[in-house]
């Protein structure tokens, strides 16, 4: 079972149990216990063993319970130092997380026409497919980025473009640009285009060197290539929005 956590959320939950999460001073049971032994050695009157000197009895104890005094000490000190707090405990949380791209994905409909079924494609180069927009979603004020960039790539004015948000869904991949399977949080949003441009009516356009073109899902479930590389997301808009 995976879980999908809003990262400000976690942040701010964390933040506020931070007095809960305690932290041990490592070290203070060996302070203790070698101020402990100091008191006993003051309290006691060692004899010569086995011929052994008692000052040398003495002062190998000695020796032990300082060592013992500053190891406890060095302990205590680099425990408080390398303090564990919500902070590291959020970055660790962080660090499991298995969604390594994350991505708005965008529809655009041809609301232009009477009956809209269609959505509009660009064809990467990379991929030598045709994809719907897609762009990399951002922790702060995404739908103002989403807005701005579907902008600049269709070259209408971003108060044309109204933006809602669908669905979130997390889906596997394999990328053919890696050669890998990567994992992918899509987050799905339907443009609407309050005044299309005459040029975004045509069938198909090029805007800037990139290929642009209108297409039905069931032309999409009937290309094998675009089926293959993209099926997912299709399937994805298909459900929610078509």
């Amino acid at each position: 079972m995976k879980l999908l956590i809003d990262k400000i959320k976690l942040k701010l939950l964390l933040e506020e149990k931070r007095d809960y999460i305690k932290h041990p001073v490592d070290g203070l049971d060996i302070v203790i216990t070698a101020v402990l032994y100091m008191v006993s050695l003051l309290c006691s009157d060692f004899k010569s063993v086995f011929g052994i000197p008692a000052l040398v009895l003495t002062t190998l104890a000695w020796v032990l319970a300082v060592g013992l005094l500053f190891f406890g000490c060095y302990k205590v000190h680099r425990s408080k130092k390398y303090r564990y707090d919500h902070t590291m405990l959020f970055t660790e949380i962080e660090n499991l997380n298995e969604v390594l791209h994350r991505l708005s994905i965008v529809a655009v409909k041809d609301g232009f026409q009477e009956f809209s079924n269609r959505f509009l494609l660009y064809y990467d180069q990379t991929w030598k497919c045709w994809f719907f927009f897609s762009f990399h979603t951002v922790d702060q004020q995404n739908d103002g980025s989403v807005i701005q960039r579907l902008s600049n790539c269709l070259k209408v004015d971003r108060a044309d473009i109204r933006l809602r948000y669908v669905s979130d869904r997390i889906q596997p991949k394999f990328s053919e640009r890696d050669q890998i399977h990567k994992v992918y949080q899509h987050s799905l949003y339907q443009a609407d285009i309050i005044r299309f441009p005459e040029f975004l009516r045509r069938d198909s356009f090029c805007l800037e060197g990139i290929q642009y073109k209108w297409w039905t899902i069931t032309e999409m479930e009937a290309d094998p290539e675009l089926m293959e590389k993209n099926g997912d997301v299709i399937s994805f808009v298909k459900e929610k929005i078509a």
